[in-house]
């Protein structure tokens, strides 16, 4: 396999930046191999505003820079990808039950991703990309790399 494409479902990063239980471990070494360099990972715009909306509890002002100040990092190794038009037509064209899904998905198309993260994996089940867990990826990586991630994070 060569270095893998990721769109990370909001469930998972929200895992890692709120270091949230019993997800967080296996997010955090996602997060390593994109850092590093063995992935690509790939956020939509869209979710940026999301992320901070969650993260800051609903938009509580004393909780936005903090918010913000994670965001940040994240993006420091983590891949924009613009929500345009295309995807917004296509997502409001699906018969997807969930439009945020169906745009996630409709970015993966557009970026041409080889995985989509996401611990929601039955909110994909139309999916024609891949959808996995953080534990079955990481086995994925391992089977097919060689490279045991629970090595490298310590």
């Amino acid at each position: 396999m060569s270095q893998a494409k990721l769109l990370l479902d909001s469930n998972v990063i929200i895992d890692y930046l709120n270091e949230r239980e019993p997800f967080y471990h296996k997010a955090r070494l996602i997060m390593i191999a994109g850092r590093i360099g063995d992935l690509d990972l790939f956020v939509s715009s869209s979710q940026i505003t999301d992320l901070l909306y969650v993260l800051s509890e609903g938009g509580k002002k004393s909780l936005v820079p903090k918010a913000q100040e994670k965001l940040r990092g994240l993006c420091t190794f983590v891949n924009v990808v613009n929500v345009g038009r295309n995807e917004v037509d296509a997502m409001l064209l699906s018969s997807w039950a969930d439009p945020e899904d169906a745009l996630l998905y409709e970015v993966a198309l557009n970026t041409k991703v080889d995985f989509v993260l996401s611990r929601n994996q039955q909110d994909f089940e139309s999916s024609l990309i891949p959808v996995l867990d953080c534990d079955e990826f990481l086995t994925l990586l391992k089977a097919t790399k060689g490279i045991d991630y629970e090595l490298v994070a310590t």
